[in-house]
């Protein structure tokens, strides 16, 4: 059972089969490489030289059939995790080493290679490399059995099994060593990372080897008994898929991260140790932006394109040690141990700014899509000393960049995401019935949350403390202002022509419904009068109720403000977004009527525009997202 060998293909430090990977191999790996392949020569060559006359017939029966089996063997193999292949092979290798003379275990090696090389054709360093790895094998154990046995061949004895048991351990220590030294010298990854003297790994290879120990004793018995040793190895060869299959188990299928189940199985395991050991953790939320849009827009495999560049983008940015994983749909986790506040929020930067620069190809179209991402981050110790709730902080810390326009990373701040989401799934509840909304028909095309975002801009103008009651209360009813519009008849909201005037009646009671609705739960109750009263006007003449001036909720003023805005700034079925001009003086028209003189001042001071004495005139009523 090979650890990495040098046919890997190209993700492997060897095994690149175009030729400039050999012209940018390191020095000293090109010294390595030479020195092998000279040592190869020369032992192959005394080998040779020193071979003890003709081999008897049983010997040549012995190279023929082990020959033909090892070829057949290497034909097949195992791509396993931690770097490693494995092959059935070293069985049948080291039963020649045991039955064969040296001069006979040379062309063994050549042999044994040649179907493999005509099927997949490596480079010849390539190869090389392997023929020499596998001789130096075999000469290595042939010697330290003959060392250890001495002329007792295969003859029952304790001798003779300590001899076997050490010409074994020397063949596997010799090849997981020359193959460590080759990704240490090519690749740069260290004995550690690299695993080749890990027990996972030297255990299926010492494993095969011993069963060509008892292969080479059933040959001494009778050479027809060689299938009992050859039947376990089918056997093997379909155990050896296990742990492949384990790995693909434990990571996405689309894009090559964890599962939600396997990330999730580590979190706590891993924040436990920085628990203990007083050491910093992080963990990184990241959201793609408007999947949705993209998967309706352009299809759903233009969206796994998109996917799968998120992934990469997250892939790209990892350290040695840092754990990722895709918990599910667009929505990525990142844990990253020994990390402070700054360094986790500036790798969480870097990946967003790297899937900032991704462009995915569409057809027909000459414009690539472009994909941003939202980021949240929290870290143990500070400013999150329960390292249990770190992921729940970074996913508040997401939805806060989502509210802030996406395609940000923010900072976790425990005390407000406490105080604002004390349920741990209200989040979630929220965003469903944005969804929701949204899809029914609102009018915003999912500009729920920026609409939401540009209100609280307004509230911290206006001096609304950022987590108060009044700011909470704003936030939620902004989400879900048309939640009344559940009871809307399609046929009214999906309605092209005007509305009849019973229609427009019907569709006018969506604020009470609203408020009815959300007036059920405790902690809604301050943002239903706001949805409630979300189409008043600021001289009365809005409905349902006709409230004005400061009768109308404060909340509810600041959010009409904040609606219009968005709408004439955003493209709508029956036209074309208008500039922040044009809806600023649109909305400086209404003032005093339709919106709230204060909010409308604050909004001025947000955009950064001087507010003239007189507004200007003929600008018509400002539009507004809903009927």
């Amino acid at each position: 059972a090979l650890p990495e060998r040098a046919e890997e293909g190209s993700e492997r430090p060897i095994g690149d089969e175009e030729e400039e990977r050999t012209k940018a191999l390191p020095s000293l790996a090109k010294l390595y490489l030479g020195a092998v392949y000279a040592c190869a020569i020369g032992v192959a060559a005394l080998a040779v030289v020193a071979a003890g006359g003709r081999p008897s017939a049983e010997e040549l029966a012995a190279f023929a059939v082990l020959s033909a089996l090892a070829a057949a063997a290497q034909l097949f193999r195992v791509d396993a995790p931690n770097r490693h292949s494995y092959h059935t092979t070293p069985a049948f290798l080291l039963a020649a080493t045991l039955l064969l003379e040296p001069s006979l275990l040379v062309p063994l090696g050549l042999l044994i290679l040649l179907p493999e090389w005509l099927r997949y054709r490596y480079q010849w360093y390539i190869q090389t490399f392997n023929i020499a790895t596998y001789l130096l094998n075999m000469l290595a154990a042939w010697a330290v059995f003959h060392l250890v046995a001495g002329g007792s061949g295969l003859a029952v004895s304790w001798q003779v099994a300590l001899a076997i048991a050490l010409a074994a351990v020397t063949f596997s220590l010799t090849n997981h060593l020359m193959v460590g030294l080759v990704l240490r010298l090519a690749g740069g990854i260290p004995f550690r990372e690299s695993r080749v003297f890990a027990w996972d790994s030297l255990e299926p290879d010492i494993t095969l080897l011993f069963l060509g120990a008892g292969m080479a004793v059933f040959w001494t018995i009778h050479p027809f008994l060689l299938a009992l040793g050859v039947a376990p190895l089918f056997l093997f060869y379909r155990a050896l898929h296990v742990p492949p299959r384990q790995e693909e188990a434990y990571n996405d299928v689309k894009t090559g991260l964890l599962t939600a189940r396997r990330f999730t199985e580590l979190l706590p395991e891993e924040l436990a140790k920085a628990e203990r050991s007083g050491r910093p953790a992080a963990v990184v939320m990241a959201d793609m932006d408007l999947l949705r849009n993209i998967n309706n827009t352009h299809g759903h495999l233009i969206g796994d394109r998109a996917l799968q560049a998120a992934a990469q983008a997250i892939k790209d940015c990892l350290r040695p040690g840092d754990i990722a994983g895709r918990l599910g749909g667009e929505e990525f986790a990142l844990l990253l141990p020994a990390t402070g506040p700054d360094e986790a929020f500036a790798l969480a930067e870097r990946i967003r700014e790297e899937m900032q620069g991704v462009a995915i190809p569409l057809p027909d179209e000459e414009e690539p899509l472009r994909v941003t991402m939202s980021l949240g981050v929290a870290t143990f110790p500070e400013p999150c000393p329960e390292p249990r709730k770190l992921l729940h902080h970074a996913d508040m810390a997401v939805y806060r960049s989502k509210l802030a326009g996406r395609n940000c990373t923010s900072a976790a701040i425990p005390s407000l995401d406490e105080a604002r989401f004390p349920e741990g799934s209200y989040r979630e509840t929220l965003e469903s019935l944005v969804f929701a909304l949204d899809a029914r028909g609102s009018g915003l095309n999912g500009r729920t949350p920026q609409v939401t975002a540009l209100a609280l801009a307004l509230a911290a103008e206006l001096g609304i403390a950022e987590g108060s009651q009044e700011w909470n209360d704003l936030e939620r009813a902004s989400l879900l202002h048309d939640v009344g519009k559940f009871a809307v008849p399609s046929s009214i909201l999906y309605k092209t022509t005007s509305l009849s005037q019973e229609e427009w009646q019907e569709m006018k009671q969506h604020p009470d419904v609203g408020w009815s609705m959300l007036g059920q739960v405790g902690s809604l109750k301050g943002a239903a009068e706001i949805v409630r009263a979300h189409h008043e006007h600021h001289d009365g003449s809005g409905y349902p109720r006709g409230l004005r001036g400061d009768d109308i909720p404060r909340g509810a003023r600041i959010f009409t403000v904040a609606d219009a805005f968005d709408a004439i700034t955003s493209d709508r079925p029956y036209r074309d977004a208008r500039s922040h001009a044009v809806a600023v003086e649109e909305i400086m028209t209404n003032s005093g009527t339709q919106f709230d003189p204060e909010v409308v001042t604050a909004l001025l001071r947000l955009l950064g525009y001087e507010r003239p004495q007189e507004a200007p005139s003929g600008a018509g009523a400002a539009p507004s997202t809903n009927r």
